[in-house]
């Protein structure tokens, strides 16, 4: 008699939590729609990291020293790391070499990813407009473009027929530095053609010293100059623009030499 009550027992205990289940798993639930929805914005408000400085004709012949980096150094952010009295490489929030991107016209300009005596290979008299990002920038310009992007693009042209040209002339005195550059553009019609040569020649620094220390060694400095400064950069290039209604192309196309002397 107790043997049979205990197997009965047991026998309900065990079914109750497959009953319960069974009743569990017949329960439907309606959950309430979800909507997702976007707005310029929302979109602009993401981007509030991604700090943005754009840079016009104006300001970079305000600034103009005859070098890209320097130039554009004076923004908060931005530094340039100097290899000589007329090239240097680009340097945002700390980092630089293949963690920054520059882009001339859509194509990256990667020269100044190697050595350290590798500078920025840019016309600086060539530049009309830049757009300086600072931060992560991977997603649309790649793998080398964590630090940020400084990004080199072309004017919009000008809407009537004309002839345009302009003459720039530089002079520094701390390392006997002259250069110059000619720019001849046409807008005619669809078409909008520039062209533009430019050189510089420069000389060693001037310090205000005979003799510097180098790792504990004191060195002299024949005539007060600094060896291996010196240079001449030589550059040209042709950028032409075609529009008809909706479509538009651009082509361009240079050639920069820069060079260091001893």
């Amino acid at each position: 008699m107790h043997i049979n009550y205990f197997s009965g027992m047991l026998g309900v205990w065990l079914a109750l939590p497959v009953c319960a289940q069974t009743a569990d798993s017949l329960k439907s639930v309606s959950l309430s729609e979800v909507v997702i929805t976007e707005s310029y914005q929302h979109i602009q408000q993401k981007k509030t990291t991604l700090a943005l400085d754009v840079l016009r004709q104006e300001y970079l012949h305000k600034h103009f020293t005859g070098n890209l980096m320097q130039t554009i150094g004076q923004l908060p952010g931005i530094q340039s790391m100097d290899i000589g009295s007329g090239f240097s490489k680009p340097m945002i929030r700390g980092m630089g070499f293949n963690r920054i991107a520059v882009t001339e016209n859509g194509i990256k300009q990667e020269g100044q990813q190697w050595g350290a005596d590798h500078g920025l290979e840019i016309d600086a008299f060539n530049i009309e407009a830049v757009d300086v990002k600072k931060g992560p920038s991977s997603l649309l310009y790649g793998s080398d473009a964590m630090g940020g992007v400084i990004e080199i693009v072309q004017p919009t042209p000008p809407h009537e027929n004309q002839l345009l040209g302009e003459v720039a002339l530089l002079g520094k005195s701390v390392n006997a530095d002259i250069g110059g550059s000619l720019m001849l553009a046409i807008k005619k019609n669809r078409w909008f053609t520039k062209v533009r040569f430019s050189e510089q020649h420069f000389g060693d620094y001037r310090i205000p010293t005979d003799t510097l220390v180098y790792l504990t060694q004191r060195m002299p400095v024949h005539g007060r100059r600094m060896k291996n400064t010196a240079g001449v950069e030589r550059n040209i290039s042709l950028y032409t623009h075609y529009k008809s209604g909706r479509y538009q192309s651009s082509y361009a196309v240079s050639n920069a030499y820069p060079q260091i002397r001893s």
